[in-house]
């Protein structure tokens, strides 16, 4: 892969009278080139379903059906903000502000087949079998602001509220060429008996207008423009635009946070809140655009500090609300589907630890604790308003589902210690660290194919001196060599490439797997300048 990219930045600070104002502007500029291998996708397709008789070269002959990729990804990112806000140190302070962010993606992608036939390549392309070539945009506004006040010198009381507006699109071409996708033909009325009243005209009609919707690539181009390639509307060097769509959003989300202080050591807090992420487009024009999701969440929390600050103790508990929660999916023809769940609930603790034993030894440590669930059933269909059913005889996740990814447990403990080595100073660490276990899907019959992600320690050492503005550190992560696991996964449908019982060598499927880094030592120079 090639990653090259530019980033630039800009604050400016000034004042009106007492108040201060803050401007900030972001922008980034990233081109990314990858070529990736793509052979499961053609391998169990083949397998399967036999796909690969339909892999031949322009003499007729059957070609080797493995595919790669070729991807060209062109980012643009934009920000501006400028917020305003009084005297921190009145007993009636505020800050307020406005935010604003374009987001750009240029996406083109190129699975080839080398070989293939030219009536089966996708047109204007080399040996494409499929191309993606699209554009998404992404649009935000908000308007926010937040009053604090001392209601006592120990307590004090914030409430803030943020509107937002987002609009979202994603236009372009996905799919086959003419050659590899058939096109649904629309019935002739006039071969029914009663023309188009007739019952079996009209049901025809209907399952063409599904296989309209559900179409792609050029075979999509012909619906939409025709069998002439030449008055199809051309998009970016694909053969045509086979959809443009867009979700626009708005809303308000609120924060309430009352902290009391009982000495400059202690204090609790007491917070209420709310999050959001933004809906989006989906490619596939059988589906509905999925739904923004948004996240409540009340935690109650402490900061304080023993024995003369050397010893400090923090955490939260809390109880987190999200509806319509997003996750996604592998569907048909590899194409990622984003969905929406209708309600989850997360109760746990998060604590953190920290102690100067010593002059020279520093000890900390964390635990975390996750519940996270399904607080509703998951049917995998929608309702007339196109929000997550709950009512099923099957559900694919029930109500109780642990959520995917999230270990329910998570700790963490270190230990550092320092000492002066004639003019330099010098220090050893070592850093523990637990990770439970967790789930690979929401579905059960994908975590089933998929398997759990077992729980896994790591250790991590290193030494190292420092003199002025240089130091050097020799360090070993991952002492033990472990093979946690990050991710497990498919390169297409569940069902497709974690087939079982189909190939000897894999008879459970292709389940790969991103292991943690290996142990790995190593040798840092750094200097300040």
């Amino acid at each position: 892969s090639d990653d090259r990219w530019t980033q630039a930045g800009l604050t400016v600070q000034g004042k009106i009278g007492n108040f201060d104002l803050v401007y900030a502007f972001a922008h980034l500029k990233r081109d990314v080139d990858l070529e990736s291998d793509y052979n499961d996708y053609g391998f169990w397709y083949d397998t399967v379903y036999g796909y690969g008789a339909y892999f031949y070269d322009d003499n007729g002959d059957l070609i080797n059906p493995s595919q790669y990729i070729q991807a060209a990804d062109r980012y643009k990112k934009t920000s501006h903000e400028l917020r305003i806000s009084s005297p921190s140190d009145d007993r009636l302070r505020f800050v307020a502000g406005v935010f604003w962010q374009d987001q750009f993606h240029d996406i083109e992608q190129n699975y080839k087949v080398d070989n293939l036939a030219s009536s089966l390549v996708v047109t204007g392309t080399g040996n494409n079998i499929w191309l993606t070539k699209q554009e998404r945009r992404d649009h935000d506004e908000a308007v926010f602001g937040e009053i604090t006040y001392d209601i006592t010198d120990k307590l004090t009381a914030t409430g803030g509220m943020r509107y937002f507006r987002a609009h979202n699109s994603l236009e372009g071409f996905f799919g086959f060429g003419r050659g590899y996708s058939g096109t649904p033909f629309p019935p002739d009325p006039a071969d029914y008996t009663g023309g188009v009243n007739n019952p079996t005209y009209i049901s025809k009609l209907a399952s063409y207008q599904i296989k309209v919707l559900k179409a792609y690539g050029e075979a999509k181009c012909e619906l939409l423009y025709g069998p002439d390639s030449s008055q199809w509307t051309k998009f970016n060097g694909a053969p045509c635009e086979v959809f443009n769509k867009e979700v626009k959003e708005s809303g308000s989300l609120g924060r309430v946070n009352v902290t009391y202080k009982f000495n400059d050591r202690h204090l609790i807090y007491a917070t209420w809140s709310e999050g959001y992420r933004p809906g989006g487009v989906q490619r596939r024009g059988i589906l509905p655009n999925y739904k923004a999701d948004f996240l409540t969440n009340y935690e109650i929390g402490w900061k304080t500090s023993w024995a003369d600050n050397r010893l400090t103790f923090n955490g939260s508990v809390f109880r987190e609300e999200w509806k319509n929660f997003q996750f996604s999916v592998l569907g048909l023809n590899g194409l990622t589907d984003i969905r929406n769940a209708a309600q989850a609930e997360i109760t746990g603790f998060e604590t953190e630890i920290n102690w100067a034993a010593t002059y020279n030894l520093v000890l900390s440590g964390g635990l975390s604790y996750y519940d996270a669930k399904l607080s509703a059933d998951y049917c995998g269909t929608l309702d007339s308003n196109n929000d997550p059913e709950t009512v099923c005889t099957d559900p694919e996740a029930p109500s109780g589902t642990q959520l995917p990814v999230t270990a329910k447990f998570k700790s963490n403990l270190n230990a550092r210690y320092t000492w002066d080595v004639g003019s330099m100073e010098a220090y050893w660490q070592a850093t523990y660290a637990h990770m439970g276990r967790r789930t690979t899907d929401l579905r059960l019959h994908d975590r089933a194919v998929y398997g759990d992600m077992p729980a896994f320690d790591t250790l991590d050492l290193s030494f190292g001196v420092k003199k002025n503005n240089w130091s050097l550190d020799l360090f070993v992560k991952n002492v033990t060599d472990e093979r946690g696991q990050m991710n497990r996964f498919l390169q297409c449908a569940t069902d497709v490439c974690g087939a079982q019982g189909y190939d000897a060598m894999y008879p459970n499927g292709q389940i790969y797997i991103t292991p943690i880094q290996p142990r790995t030592y190593g040798i840092r120079f750094s200097q300040e300048f």
